[in-house]
């Protein structure tokens, strides 16, 4: 049997349809619907209170069928008020949704292969904080000019040794000639005193006594105290302002500009990026299918438009904040407050121009060039019409707009049109593309693309940069780099090539190895091979050599040999010393068949 009403497959026994609910009617009996509902009994269960009277007596039929689906009816429409409105209250306004995708490119906590691979912070902090040492060597492997490459086996060797803890610091330049050791120049310093040593030329340490009383041992210098006077230089104060620069520095006073604080300043102290968002107007646009992390991935797309007023606001509240920063003006003003005062020292001097002055003519003069630009960009900007795509992550998937630059100064506006996406990786920007174009009489140009790979062991990455212009200045150029590293076995290659309408005009590779690596704190390698490539490669010259850097290794000592007062000896010591000097390259030529 079937049921009459919806047809479903109904099984023996059964006496409503399990789908539609509709009373069974055995067949050829043509029982009516109040007949099927109809009880000859009425059951009571005890307590229940439901019997005679309860409206469940038998005779009596159950609701209608049009009762039932108003109910339903009512109860769907309910669930659906309900569900929409959960789903409104979830639903972020297309300006914030925008926004977030803008200043979270780079979110913090995303995958860094750098930090990962070498502990690239770690090594940034010990190299201002910690006792190292560090080292460099090159040395040219062949060159295709015959004149310079009869000198193969020829370069330098750089090393350096700072102990932080107690002060001390040491230097060596070692020349190399054809694979042998040529000369050294050896240095060291402390709180004390500076040395320095040229072992292979001369016996002496040349020393400089740095300790108190300096002024006074540089005035009563036979060499050094009358070539000063003679220059108009006041040892005494420059020596007051050495020693006072030096206090700045070791107590932090001299401190470089704390960027972040600036920044954060300039977030609490002006309402501009506010601002700025406010005017943004912003609906939702079609979507947009874009390659993200590898794969196709539908984006929602809204359209934006920037307007040049709100451009303008910014610019203008940016700038005002800059140049009336308390913090920066007293730390601008400081600075040539020191240079004054180096420059009158040193006989020169502003022709009694104070500091203030020249910070009032800066500010001037940079404020005249600032309401300049931005008189400029106000008379010439347009509204900027934009469209950006936003992934179902939140992230930021591709911009493409347009702008109009129409200068009262230009014969006819530039066509402005741009076009960049961000296509993920094991980060968001680690595969991206970028084309800017700007369209008047010519056409120019520019393009991006940046493409790589990590997966925790090996990081690849390979830049493009190109720029074309046509017309009759036509030029098509561009830059190319390639890197990749494997952490595994440690090789490395990278390469850079420049090329101008379709001539290579130079090319860089390195190709080595990295053999010792503890992240944040040691790290070594091989150079292999560092080559150079000019026009089209008919000019080559190669490198190999290595580089170091590891925690301090031993203690550092001043030098020793005979010592030579630098600030004390006179004229016929120096005359002694430039002869040695003489004698020790005469030797070292005779050695090397000069």
């Amino acid at each position: 049997m079937k049921c009459s009403q919806c047809g479903n497959e109904l099984k023996d026994n059964e006496r409503y349809c399990s789908v539609c609910g509709t009373p069974v009617e055995p067949a050829g009996q043509g029982v009516s619907q109040a007949e099927t509902w109809s009880q000859p009994e009425t059951m009571t269960a005890p307590g229940t209170g439901f019997g005679a009277g309860s409206g469940l007596e038998g005779g009596e039929p159950p609701k209608s069928k049009k009762k039932t689906g108003i109910i339903i009816g009512a109860v769907a429409a309910a669930a659906v008020a309900v569900g929409g409105l959960v789903f409104a209250m979830n639903q972020k306004d297309p300006k914030e949704i925008v926004i977030a995708a803008f200043e979270n490119i780079c979110p913090e906590g995303q995958v860094s292969p750098m930090e990962e691979l070498f502990g690239s912070s770690a090594f940034m902090e010990n190299a201002k904080a910690a006792d190292a040492e560090a080292s460099v060597t090159v040395v040219m492997d062949s060159c295709s000019d015959s004149e310079v490459d009869q000198f193969s086996g020829s370069g330098f060797r750089i090393t350096g040794k700072y102990d932080k803890t107690n002060k001390r610091g040491a230097a060596n330049i070692g020349v190399i000639y054809k694979d042998m050791d040529l000369a050294n120049l050896d240095g060291y310093f402390d709180e004390s005193a500076i040395m320095v040593m040229f072992p292979e030329l001369s016996s002496r340490v040349f020393t400089i006594d740095i300790s108190d009383g300096l002024t006074e041992r540089i005035k009563n210098s036979p060499i050094l105290g009358p070539a000063l006077e003679y220059q108009g230089i006041d040892v005494e104060g420059f020596s007051e302002y050495m020693e006072s620069l030096t206090e700045q520095i070791e107590s932090g006073e001299n401190a470089v500009l704390d960027f972040e604080a600036l920044m954060t300043r300039y977030r609490e102290g002006t309402q501009a990026q506010e601002k700025f968002k406010e005017a943004l107007m912003v609906e939702k646009g079609e979507k947009g299918t874009f390659l993200m992390d590898g794969q196709e991935a539908q984006c929602s797309g809204y359209k934006v438009t920037v307007s040049k007023e709100s451009m303008m606001e910014f610019l203008r509240s940016t700038t005002d904040f800059f140049l009336n920063d308390q913090e920066l003006k007293d730390q601008y003003l400081k600075q040539l407050e020191q240079s004054v005062k180096m420059a009158e020292l040193m006989g020169g001097g502003y022709a009694g121009i104070t500091a203030a002055d020249l910070y009032d003519e800066s500010v001037e003069d940079i404020t005249g060039a600032v309401e300049e630009m931005i008189d400029f960009l106000d008379n010439s900007l347009t509204d900027v019409n934009m469209e950006v795509y936003v992934d179902k992550k939140g992230r930021l998937a591709a911009v493409m707009g347009t702008t109009v630059v129409n200068g009262e100064d230009m014969d006819e506006p530039v066509n402005v049109a741009f076009d960049f996406r961000l296509q993920g990786g094991s980060y968001l920007t680690q595969n991206m593309t970028a084309d800017i174009t700007l369209t008047q009489q010519e056409e120019i140009k520019l393009s991006m693309i940046r493409q790589g790979t990590y997966d925790g062991k090996r990081l690849t990455c390979d830049i493009s940069v190109d720029l074309s212009m046509d017309g009759a200045d036509a030029f098509d150029g561009g830059v190319v780099w390639t890197g990749t590293y494997d952490s595994e076995g440690g090789d490395y290659n990278m390469g850079l090539s420049v090329t101008s309408d379709n001539e290579l005009m130079l090319e860089l590779s390195l190709a080595g190895v990295v053999d010792e690596l503890e992240k944040g704190t040691v790290f070594h390698t091989d150079v292999d091979q560092f080559k150079i490539d000019l026009m089209d490669g008919t000019e080559t010259i190669t490198f190999s050599g290595e580089y170091s850097y590891k925690p301090l290794s031993e203690e550092l000592s001043p030098l020793e040999g005979e010592a030579f007062d630098v600030l004390a000896a006179g004229e016929e010591e120096w005359q002694s010393v430039f002869m040695e000097f003489y004698m020790g390259v005469m030797r070292l030529m005779s050695q090397l068949s000069l």
